[in-house]
């Protein structure tokens, strides 16, 4: 992890979009030949020697190149998406189609290809947790172990990251503190900074929870990570109420505010490098985000070739081309912020309904 004790990360990598939509989540009973064909070919592709690593990849590009072509679904950033696909294409000669689209435009798609076996998608990328539970549960996602990296032969923490049914890790989105560095040459340390009574009185942007209930997930985190009185702390310097990162991201740049609680570094990357006085930091403790998921739909009719494409988006070239300014599943990637593993994993239970609507209720009396 890159912690900014009075160090600031540098500003020098490309711009990432978020996702942090709720998934829907669904299901689907149909079965077909041509679903447990595809299961079939990818779990045969695999059955290169366990310990060998170089052998299994043989294998599954040998497969790929056969299938010929791999769509992938993914709520990532466009661009480098689009940079992934051609090097993956420059590296294997396998054609990538990019469809990027937020977790809810992508999410229903798969579903419905799922439901009618209609190939369409061959590796989903979301940060829709809930959905690739439900899906994995219905056995809806197809083994990617064909991969020897998401089989655990080589670099990837396949014990860490790949998860029950058929999902696994393959970065993360991050949030964190930010500031202006025209008002704040000396930059923050860390969240509790942002408690400085000279930061009172609107200079400090907060996102406001009643947008999304995942961001009742970040409050929690906070308050976990910074003692049960830092929320009544930060209310108290009467922050700005924004809906989102990006109109935070804007306020920083043009001094609206001097520093922020949640910044989305991908936002300021660019900003920085383009002259604007915005710098950030991860704390100590670890970071907020949302982890991305990737999986094989049992719908796919480029199971190799989807197994193919997530190898290579978990090595090191991959993670530095598609998670710059973001978490990482590997260490030590250039541009990257932290490592997935010290990510805030979710409380799905603390976003459902009732209980974040109890937590804005609670937030607003203190914030408004």
């Amino acid at each position: 992890m890159r912690s900014n004790s009075r160090r600031r990360v540098r500003l020098s990598v490309s711009l990432l979009s978020l996702a942090l939509v709720a998934a829907a989540c669904g299901d689907d009973d149909d079965e077909t030949t041509t679903t447990e064909a595809a299961s079939e070919t990818t779990a045969a592709s695999g059955e290169a020697p366990a310990d060998d690593a170089g052998a299994a990849l043989e294998a599954l590009v040998a497969a790929a190149q056969e299938e010929g072509s791999v769509t992938v679904y993914s709520s990532q950033g466009l661009d480098q998406l689009n940079a992934l696909g051609a090097a993956f294409e420059e590296e294997y000669g396998i054609p990538v189609e990019v469809v990027r689209g937020t977790d809810g435009d992508n999410v229903p798609r798969i579903e419905t290809e799922l439901a009618t076996n209609t190939s369409g998608g061959d590796l989903v990328v979301t940060a829709g947790q809930p959905f690739m539970e439900t899906q994995a549960a219905a056995g809806n996602w197809v083994d990617p172990t064909a991969s020897p990296q998401l089989a655990g032969l080589a670099e990837y923490d396949a014990e860490q990251y790949m998860h029950e049914g058929n999902f696994f890790e393959v970065g993360a989105a991050i949030l964190t503190f930010a500031w202006n560095t025209d008002d704040l040459p000396e930059g923050l340390t860390d969240y509790p900074d942002l408690l400085d009574p000279e930061l009172g009185g609107g200079r400090i942007a907060v996102v406001d929870p009643a947008v999304a209930p995942v961001i009742v997930d970040f409050y929690l985190w906070m308050e976990e990570s910074f003692g049960a009185d830092f929320i009544e702390g930060l209310a108290a310097q009467d922050p700005r109420i924004y809906p989102s990162a990006l109109p935070i991201g804007e306020a920083l740049t043009s001094g609206e505010v001097s520093a922020a609680a949640y910044a989305a570094p991908v936002q300021l990357v660019p900003a920085a490098a383009n002259g604007a006085p915005v710098d950030f930091g991860v704390s100590e403790v670890g970071a907020w985000g949302a982890r991305y998921f990737g999986a094989i739909p049992k719908s796919s009719d480029s199971p190799n070739a989807a197994a193919l494409l997530a190898d290579f988006m978990v090595t090191a070239r991959g993670q530095e081309i598609v998670q710059g300014a973001s978490g990482s599943v590997l260490a030590d990637i250039p541009g990257t912020l932290v490592t997935n593993d010290l990510v805030r994993v979710t409380d799905l239970e603390a976003t459902q309904p009732e209980p974040a609507a109890a937590y804005v209720e609670e937030w607003n009396s203190l914030f408004r």
